[in-house]
């Protein structure tokens, strides 16, 4: 304390306001270059990345497209992810500030212009912190917790959810490109089949009846081109939309993978990946922390500690202050809020139990559809696959050897078209039915099934 006061009283008297002036604009111009507030975030950075990637990926759109490259791209587009990711960048900027010690204050008394004169009188300057409650930097660091998580939550979902939107419209895209070939198909060979039932009526051999029926089954075939192509249209552009490619680009087929773990196992792999569960356990904690904090209020515990120094010129003494306040709880007992939080923490347990049940139920509505699906299209392409062949074989030896009316043939052809239709639409099924269970088990794709599974 004695080194203070020779500081202070060094030159002449009233060159002590300015040497006192001098060194809090020097303190507080430290502190203000020392926040991070101009420092440069890599967003920038991240930013380029992102456009990079999204050049590289139409680099290559020369070439089919695969249902891995479209979701990238509409990864890459989407404000609205880019967004929600944002908000969790700003949550966690905020979560690394959360829970920490608060700035003293700089207090300065007695401080007038008689300091210019020779009527010094007296000086007083200290410090005063304001300690933080019990349990309040803790409560404050894992509210922040529990805001990060949240948005967390919602930009995880909102990216599953999209990737799954891509994947069901590309899914539509390979069916209505096929099934628009085969309407085309069948057009032919029903205008094919009106001229040799126009003959064959005109020789006695069919009558009225099959012209008619022919007839109708043109119309209608015409009618399936129309709204086959519009839904093919329709589901290039949502495609297009969503990806920023042409909406002509050819698109690869790839077989559809196949889940092989059971319903406990996936159930698990859901709990382990839905960030949901992270959620409420740290809202469970936050609740605890809640509770505790309104327990500590119990205690005393000081308000304020203030710490400062006093020179009086004309007694000639100086002396340092502590000063101390403490808040007693003698009146308030705070039970309300204790019991209030206590029951918090209680409802927050069964949350818990209720998400992990509404995951479960998910899981195991997910996994049966896609199991029926599965099940009926190995059975049914199995099947088909084997009508097909031997359909044309049929088809093949009638033609050559002329067993079966031309009529006949044409209506085995017309057969091999319905069942590729029904083919078609089933791999779609099956694709959507994937898709669904991709989403509830919290995943992006089979890649995170295998690397569980090497777990």
């Amino acid at each position: 304390m004695r080194r203070i006061l020779v500081f202070f009283n060094a030159g002449v008297k009233r060159s002590i306001y300015q040497q006192l002036l001098i060194v809090t604009i020097f303190s507080l111009s430290m502190l203000v270059l020392s926040c991070p507030l101009f420092a440069q975030s890599g967003e920038n950075v991240e930013n380029e990345q992102k456009r990079d990637g999204k050049n590289n990926l139409q680099n290559v759109l020369h070439q089919p497209l695969t249902e891995n490259q479209a979701i990238e791209l509409a990864l890459a587009q989407s404000r609205e992810l880019e967004s929600r990711n944002t908000n969790v960048q700003i949550a966690g900027y905020r979560f690394d500030s959360a829970g920490r010690f608060g700035n003293p204050v700089l207090r300065i008394s007695d401080v007038s212009t008689r300091y210019y004169t020779d009527e010094f009188d007296e000086m007083r300057i200290g410090l005063r912190w304001y300690p933080p409650k019990i349990g309040e930097l803790a409560e404050d660091k894992q509210q922040a917790q529990v805001r990060l998580w949240e948005r967390k939550v919602s930009a995880i979902r909102y990216r599953h959810q999209l990737i799954a939107k891509v994947r069901r419209n590309y899914a539509d895209v390979i069916m209505y490109d096929r099934l628009a070939e085969l309407a085309e198909k069948r057009v032919s060979l029903e205008t094919k089949r009106i001229g040799i039932i126009d003959r064959m009526v005109d020789l006695g051999i069919r009558t009225v009846v099959y012209q008619t029926k022919a007839k109708m089954w043109l119309a209608e075939s015409k009618n399936d081109v129309t709204r086959t192509n519009q839904r093919q249209r329709n589901a290039r552009r949502k495609l297009s939309q969503k990806t920023g490619i042409l909406e002509d680009i050819a698109l690869t087929i790839e077989d559809l993978p196949e889940i092989t773990q059971d319903l406990d196992q996936l159930i698990e792999i859901a709990f382990a990946n839905r960030p949901e569960i992270e959620l409420v356990q740290h809202r469970i904690q936050l609740a605890e922390t809640q509770k505790g904090l309104e327990v500590y209020k119990l205690l005393p515990w000081p308000t304020f500690i203030d710490l400062s120094y006093h020179k009086e010129n004309k007694q000639g003494e100086d002396w340092g202050e502590l000063r101390v306040g403490i808040k007693l709880p003698i009146f308030d007992w705070n039970r309300g809020n204790i019991k209030a939080t206590d029951l918090a923490v209680q409802r927050k347990e069964g949350e818990s139990d209720a998400i992990r049940e509404g995951i479960e139920d998910e899981v195991r509505d997910a996994y049966i559809t896609y199991s029926d699906l599965l099940l009926d299209w190995k059975n049914f392409s199995r099947d088909a696959k084997n009508m097909i062949a031997n359909a044309k074989i049929v088809v093949e030896e009638a033609r050559k050897h002329e067993t079966l009316q031309a009529d006949e043939v044409l209506e085995m052809e017309l057969t091999i078209i319905d069942t590729e239709k029904i083919l078609c639409e089933k791999r779609r099924n099956l694709a959507h039915a994937l898709v669904d269970l991709y989403y509830a088990l919290g995943i992006e794709g089979l890649e995170k099934l295998s690397q569980e599974k090497e777990r």
